[in-house]
């Protein structure tokens, strides 16, 4: 799936960082979709994540929790099917005419094209009916709407998030959609908590502190508000041009506010009881680099810092701008 801040091109330079604690316990409490965590299980760490979203602790769950295939015997039992391609066919032959998906964010909204819309609210009622009546449960649940979600996201028409929509369908928007599950990471034991960054430092004495918070004042939850409604499974309420629904406790994250994020961080840090803490930033942050190395050398000896530039993009003027991200390892 495409989410801000990803890390995916960059997963090889950070595992070199702390492979020396290959085994141990690596911690990421801004776990996002799982794109490090799920890497890092893979190079055979025991890994914690966590988040404050719904849709992206469901990612978290199904990627790294998760050690095996998912039992899906009592749905499959119900619908006389046995195995995993059997299940995709189904839920991509799943085709309504009418529901809140097809008429606020395709009809009023070109956030997919019709002939999407109705598969993937197709499947939005069948995870819904099939945990109603119990034939899944909270995991296959969140192993389904994750696995949707990234599945939708490939023909979404947008640029990356659910913030708008392109005016014209994008190539990538107008093929079909296709529902497939998403694997499963082989690893060690692993776990993925929904919670907050302090809750979860707190309670968590690992190797590896990887700390990748988000850079601005973007609210995660208005910018992916679909994937977190329907991982919220409530017919939502739509407002303005990007139909952003609001869901009833919603949390903005303190390193979204720039006259908390740093203190937000010290606190962080003041909990913290690691080996190593990697943390990830960027150089137009909310918090200045200057700071952060500053309160990062209160916890540790700075061993390396390294400097790479990303594509960064610019809403206001839509060009393509380069920007210079930073990663300290400091270690006890």
């Amino acid at each position: 799936m495409r989410y801000l801040g990803s890390k995916t091109l960059l997963l090889e330079q950070i595992y070199d960082l702390i492979k020396e604690y290959r085994e141990g316990i690596f911690c990421d409490p801004f776990g996002g979709i799982g794109t490090v965590g799920s890497y890092m299980k893979k190079k055979d760490f025991h890994v914690i994540t966590g988040d404050i979203l719904n849709f992206a602790h469901f990612f978290q769950y199904t990627l790294i929790e998760r050690s095996a295939e998912s039992d899906f015997t009592k749905l499959y039992q119900a619908l006389q099917i046995n195995s995993k391609e059997q299940f995709e066919n189904l839920m991509n032959r799943s085709v309504v005419n009418d529901g809140w998906l097809i008429k606020e964010y395709s009809e009023q909204r070109r956030f997919f094209t019709k002939d999407n819309a109705k598969r993937i609210q197709g499947c939005i009622n069948l995870i819904q009916e099939w945990y109603s009546e119990e034939l899944i449960t909270d995991n296959g649940r969140k192993v389904l709407v994750a696995s949707l979600i990234n599945s939708f996201d490939k023909v979404a028409n947008t640029a990356g998030t659910y913030y708008g929509y392109l005016k014209q369908f994008d190539r990538r928007a107008l093929k079909e959609f296709r529902f497939a599950m998403l694997p499963v990471a082989r690893g060690k034991t692993s776990y993925s908590l929904k919670a907050d960054a302090i809750e979860l430092v707190s309670n968590c004495k690992c190797d590896v502190l990887y700390l990748d918070p988000p850079y601005n004042e973007r609210n995660y939850a208005r910018y992916y508000h679909l994937p977190e409604t329907i991982a919220a499974g409530v017919v939502p309420v739509p407002s303005g041009k990007s139909g952003v629904f609001r869901l009833e406790g919603e949390k903005t994250s303190e390193y979204n506010k720039k006259n908390h994020a740093l203190e937000a961080f010290k606190e962080l840090i003041d909990h913290a009881d690691a080996k190593c803490i990697i943390f990830h930033y960027t150089d137009y942050g909310l918090i200045r680099i200057e700071d952060a190395q500053k309160v990062l050398s209160s916890y540790g000896t700075v061993e390396k810092e390294c400097y790479f530039n990303s594509k960064g993009y610019s809403t206001s003027s839509h060009e393509r701008k380069e920007n210079k991200h930073h990663i300290i390892k400091v270690c006890r």
